[in-house]
Order: structure tokens, then sequence, then C-alpha cells
């Protein structure tokens, strides 16, 4: 079947874009005419954090065969899908199928495994979700302390709600008992190498032609192999369920009141819309932020949220003087969200009426109780980009009694940045599920030196793809051996944002219960954490405050603080901050536009970099963005890959997106999961390297910037080191 004769159906997909939004789902209907950011999101998460795996180990709960006995409907076809379905529910009185299909005009579902009971007359439902799960929250229906379904499992539970509703319509007489297969992160795996029994390939999806993940389980996998799976957490939701079905949805600001009285007049009403392809607007909220169909601007594709927008103008919902047509205005919600708490900036600015970030007026954003302290206030900064979007205020704002703490830093300086991966299958015994593990590292240093000059160098790092290998402890110690090569740490040691610190924690905690075997020299291990770090807020509550005597200093902290640029587009994020420094630094971006400076043995020494020519980070063909100038972390043979991971790569602290860091660690993940050469694993490994050299140097660049802004550039040692020795 075609893609365009495609049925037009209300799918568990679409299902939750309606609950999202209704207005999605004419935006998803019409793909290749939308920008959709999310296309797909949920290829990439399999490899992000295994849930394909998980999704095919959980057969294994339910059935001793699921290979062998075929129990999984495999065909994408529809109607296929729904016969084959029929057959296997008919050929035994109790049916396990997995991937079954069912049918009831206008919803059809794929149920990830369903079990018929004839004997009981009962149907089991059970959704796989490779989602965290703890006590507390089962014991509490996933409902806060407020009594509210927490947000995070609302699409979850919503998810195996309108499955549980379509088969009581397709099985009348039935008992439906809905469940939910999660994953208990408290329970340690008791098998090694659980994760190379079920290796992830890549093939193209026959209908649409684009890249999908498949996971190939090999013959001869049988339960007693995989030992006790009780890492896998079942949860009956039948109550939850029960109460879904006549709760009122409660997203007043997209569905309209009749439509949400109940999940069931839900569910028909975002049927006929569905299958009439009618295009629904009902306002707009804080989650427009993160819609997938925002499309910037030069994009070809159309942009649903500025369309909503254009609509939302018209209706007088908001108001501003700019026109929604025109990408090139920021809109209201892109206001900076950071230091307001649990509070929606972008909630805050809509309730104002405001349609354009230049329309938001200091009283819509003004906190109750002002904040003091060195630099910048979170209203200010908030106010430099309304001032700079509107023209009232200059492009870029410097806080220099924030910024003046870097003529304090003790030299040399060193940059470092973590890549890790938190997968929800456990590669080894005795590990968790989502329990970190630590895989790489880069290091950059600034040197001061005697003649004035500062030199920098991509001075260490550190990197383990090789798969059935445990990282996490030696990546500590090659750190420690990084920056206390003699056994002491000399100068200052820079971060950005909380990751590196909040690993380092982590990985002290699994130092701690480590064997003597595994970390002979846990007690220097464990002193080197604690002189770099400082408590996470969780260990502060328990424990109380502890700051390392070199805790290393946070550049994100620094930024907010003390630097704003009109250039980022409100985000601190690096991957953001990084253009618009180099943008605002003259003198730093002319630096790095020249040939023949940074790579091996250059006057900026790279270990990754080995062409003669070096590497020119500054390129006019790729907009001014140095991670735009780095090849793609897949080769050749996987362009679809490395133009998905680019595009769903986003602001740090966006929700919905793979962040930058984010890149490497499903490359990595997708090292450990697949079937993959020798050649194609140093490929990504190389690829891996040259990224996370990037975010080091980075951090340098930054550093640069604003020392140039402040009026005190750096003048930096070009010559190649060979010639001053």
């Amino acid at each position: 079947m075609s893609q365009s004769a495609r049925p037009r159906y209300l799918t568990k997909s679409k299902f939750k874009l309606a609950l999202e939004c209704p207005t999605k789902l004419y935006y998803a209907d019409q793909r290749g005419l939308y920008f959709d950011k999310n296309s797909d999101n949920d290829f990439l998460q399999s490899l992000a954090d295994g849930g394909h795996q998980i999704g095919e180990l959980a057969k294994y709960k339910y059935h001793p065969d699921p290979i062998g006995k075929g129990i999984t409907v495999e065909t994408l076809d529809y109607d296929e899908a729904i016969r084959i379905t029929r057959e296997k529910l008919e050929a035994e009185s109790r049916s396990v199928v997995a991937e079954a299909a069912l049918l009831v005009h206008p919803f059809f579902i794929r149920v990830d495994i369903l079990i018929r009971d004839e004997k009981s007359k009962s149907i089991e439902i059970i959704e796989v979700k490779s989602k965290s799960v703890s006590d507390e929250t089962v014991g509490a229906e996933f409902r806060n302390s407020s009594g509210k379904y927490e947000s995070k499992w609302l699409p979850y539970l919503y998810d195996v709600a309108f499955q549980a509703e379509v088969v009581r319509l397709a099985f009348p007489g039935y008992k439906v008992i809905p469940k939910l297969l999660l994953v208990d992160s408290s329970v340690a795996c008791d098998v090694t190498g659980l994760h190379q029994m079920f290796p992830i390939i890549t093939e193209k999806d026959p209908e649409s032609g684009r890249a999908r993940a498949r996971v190939k389980t090999p013959d001869g996998v049988i339960p007693s192999s995989l030992r006790s799976l009780k890492f896998l957490r079942e949860v009956n939701v039948a109550n939850v369920v029960s109460d879904l079905r006549q709760r009122p949805i409660d997203n007043s600001a997209h569905v309209p009141q009749f439509a949400g009285e109940s999940m069931l007049t839900f569910m028909q009403w975002a049927g006929k819309i569905q299958i009439e392809r009618q295009r629904v607007f009902h306002g707009l909220s804080k989650n427009c932020k993160a819609c997938q169909y925002r499309a910037s601007e030069g994009d070809p594709l159309r942009s649903g949220v500025h369309e909503c927008w254009q609509m939302a103008l018209s209706q007088g919902i908001i108001h501003g003087a700019q026109k929604a047509d025109d990408r090139s205005n920021p809109l209201s919600i892109d206001i900076w969200g950071g230091g307001s708490g649990s509070k929606s900036m972008a909630d805050t600015v809509l309730k104002c009426g405001r349609g354009f970030l230049s329309d938001i007026q200091e009283d819509d954003i003004r906190p109750k109780n002002s904040s003091g302290g060195i630099g910048m206030t979170s209203l200010e900064r908030r106010m430099a980009q309304v001032n700079a979007a509107s023209g009232a205020g200059p492009k870029s704002v410097l806080s220099e009694s924030r910024l003046a703490e870097m003529d304090a830093w003790n030299w040399p300086l060193h940059m470092i940045d973590f890549e890790t991966s938190a997968p929800a299958l456990p590669f080894f015994k005795g590990m968790h599920p989502y329990q970190t593990l630590a895989f790489q590292f880069s290091h950059h240093v600034m040197e001061r030196m005697e003649s004035g000059t500062v030199r920098i160098r991509h001075a260490s790092q550190w990197i383990s793809t090789a798969s059935g290998q445990f990282p996490s402890i030696d990546f500590v110690r090659q750190l420690r051996k990084a920056l206390m090569p003699n056994g002491q740490l000399n100068g200052t040691v820079f971060r950005y944002h909380n990751h590196e610190n909040t690993v380092l924690r982590s990985l002290r905690g699994e130092i701690m219960k480590s064997s003597r075997t595994d970390a002979p020299d846990a007690e220097d291990l464990l002193a080197f954490i604690d002189l770099v770090t400082k408590s996470t807020s969780e260990e502060a509550r328990q424990s109380g405050e502890y700051v390392g005597p070199k805790s290393m200093i946070d550049l994100h902290r620094l930024v907010q603080e003390g630097y704003f640029s009109s250039k980022s587009g409100g985000s601190i994020s690096l991957k953001y901050v990084l253009p618009a420094i180099l943008h605002d630094a003259k003198e730093v971006a002319q630096l790095y536009e020249r040939p023949g400076l940074y790579g091996s043995g250059l006057g900026i020494h790279s270990l990754n970099f080995k062409d003669a020519g070096g590497h020119v980070w500054l390129q006019k063909t790729k907009g001014g963005d140095p991670y735009k100038t780095l090849p793609g972390i897949f080769g050749k043979e996987n362009p679809d890959l490395n133009e998905m991971l680019m595009r769903l790569a986003g602001d740090d602290e966006e929700e919905g997106v793979i962040a930058q860091g984010g890149l490497a660690m499903t490359a990595y993940n997708y090292t450990q999961f697949s079937s993959i050469s020798p050649e194609e694993r140093l490929k990504i490994e190389e690829a891996l390297l040259r990224y996370c050299e990037l975010d080091t140097l980075a951090m340098v660049m930054l550093v640069q910037g604003l020392m140039e802004l402040r009026g005190q550039p750096m003048k930096i040692e070009t010559s190649s080191p060979s010639l001053l020795n």
C-alpha cells in the first residue's frame, strides 16, 4: 500500500498527538509539506536508550519461544496485519501476540503484547515502555503529592487507556486487563551481554523509504539464557485506566470543552477530525515552545507554529505589531525560561496576550520577589533579550561585576567535557538499568606563557567504544591522570553546566561499592573526585553541602549572569552561545578563520585533526557555526542517521529533543547495540573524538571571546610548538 493510499485511522501515535494539540493531527497528515522535527524521534530514541531491545526482551517474559513460534506480526500493511493477528488469536485457546493489529473504525492500534485467554474470557494488553519506575510511583498510582497524575506519566497512561478502549470495542464480553511493562532501575541485571543478544539493525521502511531500526534476535535465545528479567516490572493499571476513561481531558488551551468532557468523547472527536482531515485550532500554550512543527527562517517547508500564530492573531488570542509569517521575528514564547523555578515564562507572556518577543513588557515578567547577587538577574537577562528584539537595547550585554572573577582564575585553565550513556538495557551483570556509563572525555588547556601570550592545546582525550567493556572506573582514572599527571592539580578546571559534576558524583558512588580488584586505586580516585566536585542537590539534602577545594567552575552560570547575546536566541546552551560569541568577538572569529592554525603540530595543537593544513573552524559556507564544519558521526553508508541526528539536536535546556551531548550517546549506543564491523566502529570512534574535541575548544573560544568583549583580548601563541623548542 502506498503512502498516499494509507488509511487515515486514529492510531496510538495520532491519539498522543491529539492529546498534545489537535492541530498537530493536521500538520502530521501533511508529511513533506510541514517541517516535523520529530519525524524520526522514535527511531533515534531507540538507539539512544535501547527501547526497541526492551520491547524485544519483553516477549520472552510472556512466551517461552517468541521467535521460534513467530508470535510477532511483522508486516506494516494494515489489512495484512489485521488478518495475521486474527489467525494467531484463533490458533490457540490462550494466544500471545506481539504487535497485534486491531481495527475498530476509526481507531487502529498495534498492541505491544496481547494475551487472549478463551477460558477466562480475558484479554491482557501490555504496553512496553523503556521508562524507569519506582516503588513510590507505583504505590501512588502515578500521582503526585497533590493527587494529580504526574505530567511525565500521563502520555503513557493515556496510551494504554486508549488501547484498552479499542480492545473493549473489538472484543465485547471480554475482561480487559491493561498493564504497563516498565523498567525498575533499582534491580540489577543478572546476566552479562544482554544487549548483545538483541542487536539493532537499520533498514529502509518499504513504504516511506525512511530509515528505521529493528532488533534482529538470533536463533537459540531461550528464557534461561536471559535469567530472571526482574528489572522488567509489570504494573496493572486497570484502576488508572478506569479513572481516565471518565475524567475530562486537562488541556483547555488546545482542546474545546465539549470535546474533552471524557476520554471516550475525546476519542470519537479526535477520530472524526482525523478521518475528515479537519484543521482544528483552539489556542496557544507554553507547550507551543517545544512544538515539532516549527520551521526556522529559510526552511522551504511550512511552519505549523507560525500558522497557529497567524490564527491566534486573527482571533485576538494574542496581539502584536509583527507579522507571524516572517520567521525572523522572535515569538513571545522564545523568552528565556531559566531562573524561574516551576513557573513557565512562555505561559506567562501568552496569558498577557503577547505575540512576539518585542511586545513583552517588563511588568509582564517581573517576579514577585526580586533577587540580588552579582551579575545579571533573571529579569535583567530576559529584558536584555526583549530590548534587543524591539531595538530598545543593544544586541549584546555584559555584566562586568560578574565577569571580573575571570581575572582571579588560577592558570593554567583546563576545559573538560564528558560523553556518557545511561541505557535502559544493562550491559553487564550487576549493572542497573539507566546506570551512567562514562565512555569519553576531552581536555583542552590554556597556558599563560612567560611572554604574556596564551598557548592553547588539545592536551588529552580518552574514549572506550569496545563492546563488552565497563568503562566508567577507568574513565575516572584516565581523567585524573590527564588533570594531575604529577599527582597535583595545577590551575582551574572548567565545565559547562552540571553534567560533569553530576557524573563524577555518580561515579563516586560506584567506586565506593567496587571491589579491590576493579578499583585498587579507589582511594586516589575518590580523593580526586572530591577535589574537583561539589555535592549534588540530592546529596546536599541528605548529607549537607560540600564544595571541593578545587571544585570545577561552571561557565554556563558565568554566561547566564554575565553575558547576553541576541544571536544565541534566548538560549544559554553552548551550541547557541558559541556562534554568538564568535559573532560578537570579531578578533577571536578572525583567529579561527585562519587556515594552518588548528591541527596536529600547528599553532593550536590538536589530537584529531592531522591534515597538513589543519582544520578551519569558521567557514562562511557553514554559517559561522563550528559544529557544522564537522563530518557526520556515521559513515557515508548511513546518511539518514546523520541527517536525523543533526535535525533533532537542539537546545540542551529544551524538552523533546536530543541535545548536542545526545549525539555522542546515540552513536556510542549504536556501537554497543549493533553488529558493526571493526572499520565502522573505528570511524564512529574517530568522529566522536572530533565532536568532543570541539566541545572543549568551544569553551576555550568562549573564554577568549568574553575577555575580548571585556577589553582584555588574549594574545594567542600561534607559532608551532616545534618552532619554539
